[in-house]
């Protein structure tokens, strides 16, 4: 994994001799012409049609993506020693795991009930309130910098922020104090393998300082402990967890991917997994080149890729809630009431401020950054004009090891089986069973729709499907008002987040006639065809040796005289 330190500085921007007037014009005409064509468009308060949001959830991320403040506190200011705000990188964090949390919660409820059935967040005070409440917010966010090493908070090396390889590394730790990831998971992938192994080995005997010191081979006690407690040491014990959980495997990996493209982040995105952003802060001279000053994390709600557009969910700024930027999206309207901060309203996930940015390319004559590609048109937080720039530097993704996947196995119908083609009187009812299998890892909930040809037989609600587990709906289709013709029974499961394996989701099935009653044969017209057919299967019933669904011309499930009374009353029609 790339190692990028990340410094979050806040003091304030010293001014160089060499950047006088002349180079910051000339400067700022390079940069003007090369992004011209991606400034944002007039204002609008709402979001173009092309955009694609992560998805809201009842229990609970009503407004998708949370927004959470790094403005507030727990049991600890969220200060640097500089007295700056310096916890954007666990909020950030803890906004993409309280979605993760809610999109897999297998029995969602309402906020006010204490419950849960996914162990990716929980409950700082089990019994007390539950693991979405708000006062659980400030108690995730601590736990996630003690583990991220936020200013240097777990292994005493004092610094502002967080680097993106430490929180890469606390990320690793949470998933495997969470329990979704195994212990001894020391990468993040989601699999304890002989590379965990390796990590640990070859920092063996380090501790914070030392030129072998690598904090993602920390991993005991603290991804494994709770209140958080590191003993910044790698030793035995260390080995030994990996050791002791060789081979297993989690549910989540994290992974971190430097200079990300915007299509990276657009497919990550709608596939659903986490994306939080590192922006960096530079500034470009045309005599002495680039500068980095600082730089923040934020977590990314949404993206418009016919624009080049990402929306935001910004720890420091409400940009779109505040006035500050044209476009943004504030699901439910709401006030923060006075004296902030702390500023703990969107605490409440439901409450929050998703900003909207258009990014652009660095192109020629100006040259690459050495941050990044790609860049924030007018980001609020930083100096919002050339030759001040806000460079997307990393991304780190958190994303499930094995993707979501249903699947419809099996379509049947009362007429399977019919000889010699399958046929429904019209105007007569036949079953239709649909079986649907989670093949995935997560309990999962979704609809199932029975088509006839594009018409909708019927639709029906799964809910929490178990891995692995299979369940079978029936469906009544009803021929009334078909015209006579050959109809290709099907259905389709709707495609649940993230899942990516979307052509198991269909299944298509038997081709059945809707045709007079009568007609055994499936040839259009009742004859003595089908008589002998209705003959040969009187009496019979389903499973029986003689049965043949086609005699059971009126679909009671049993030939007998009604069936004849049918055949009687239509022989000799025909269609056309």
């Amino acid at each position: 994994m790339t190692m990028l330190k990340y410094r979050r500085r806040k003091e304030k921007l010293k001014k160089k001799t060499s950047v006088n007037a002349a180079s910051i014009l000339f400067a700022s005409l390079l940069i003007i012409s090369s992004i011209a064509l991606s400034l944002p468009k007039p204002a609008s308060a709402q979001p173009p049609t092309a955009w694609y949001w992560k998805p809201s959830y009842m229990d609970y991320a009503l407004s998708g993506v949370p927004d959470f403040d790094e403005r507030q506190w727990g049991t600890y200011i969220w200060q640097d020693a500089m007295q700056a705000w310096s916890h954007c990188g666990p909020v950030s964090v803890a906004n993409s795991l309280w979605w993760l949390d809610s999109q897999f919660e297998p029995n969602p409820a309402p906020q006010q009930m204490i419950h849960d059935d996914f162990p990716l967040v929980q409950s700082y005070n089990p019994g007390g309130w539950d693991d979405h409440d708000p006062q659980n917010v400030p108690w995730l966010v601590e736990h996630l910098a003690f583990l991220m090493d936020t200013d240097g908070r777990r292994t005493g090396l004092v610094h502002s922020g967080t680097y993106v390889n430490d929180m890469q590394a606390g990320l690793a730790h949470y998933l495997s104090w969470s329990t979704v990831n195994p212990p001894g998971d020391v990468d993040g992938n989601g699999i304890v393998d002989p590379t965990d192994f390796n990590i640990v080995a070859v920092a063996m005997g380090s501790v914070p300082g030392a030129p072998n010191w690598d904090m993602r081979a920390d991993i005991f006690p603290a991804s494994i402990s709770y209140p958080p407690f590191a003993d910044n040491l790698i030793d035995g014990n260390d080995l030994n967890l990996v050791t002791a959980n060789m081979g297993r495997t989690g549910l989540f990996y994290e992974h971190t991917v430097d200079r990300p493209t915007f299509d990276f982040i657009e497919h990550e995105v709608e596939r659903c997994q986490d994306v939080v952003l590192l922006l960096g802060y530079w500034i470009y001279n045309s005599q002495t080149g680039w500068y980095r000053e600082g730089g923040h994390y934020v977590t990314v709600a949404g993206v418009n890729s016919n624009e080049s557009k990402i929306a935001i969910s910004d720890p420091m700024e409400d940009a779109f809630e505040r006035g500050l930027i044209p476009e943004g999206r504030v699901p439910i309207p709401h006030v923060h009431p006075p004296l902030e901060p702390p500023y703990v309203t969107h605490n409440d996930a439901a409450y929050v401020s998703q900003d909207i940015y258009s990014v652009a390319m660095f192109s020629p004559p100006f040259p690459p950054c050495p941050g990044g590609d790609w860049t924030l048109i007018n980001y609020v937080n930083w100096q919002p004009t050339p030759p001040y720039f806000t460079v997307i530097e990393s991304a780190v993704v958190t994303s499930q090891l094995a993707d979501p996947d249903i699947a419809v196995i099996n379509v049947t119908t009362g007429k399977s089986g019919c000889k010699p083609w399958p046929v429904l009187s019209r105007n007569f009812t036949t079953w239709v069973n649909v079986t649907v299998e989670n093949q995935g890892p997560f309990t999962e909930s979704f609809t199932v729709t029975a088509y006839a040809d594009a018409n909708v037989i019927g639709t029906q609600n799964v809910i929490s499907l178990a891995p692995s587990a299979l369940t079978t709906l029936k469906f009544d289709w009803n021929s009334t008002g078909y015209a006579y013709a050959n109809y290709t029974i099907s259905a389709s499961a709707s495609v649940v987040p993230a899942e990516t394996d979307t052509a198991d989701n269909t299944f298509i099935g038997d081709i059945i006639g809707v045709t007079i009653p009568g007609d055994a044969t499936g040839d259009w017209k009742v004859g003595p065809p089908d008589f002998a057919y209705l003959s040969s299967a009187y009496g019979s019933m389903p499973g029986g040796a003689k049965w043949n669904p086609n005699t059971d011309f009126d679909c009671n499930d049993k030939v007998g005289p009604s069936d004849f009374a049918y055949l009687s009353k239509y022989f000799g029609q025909h269609y056309p």
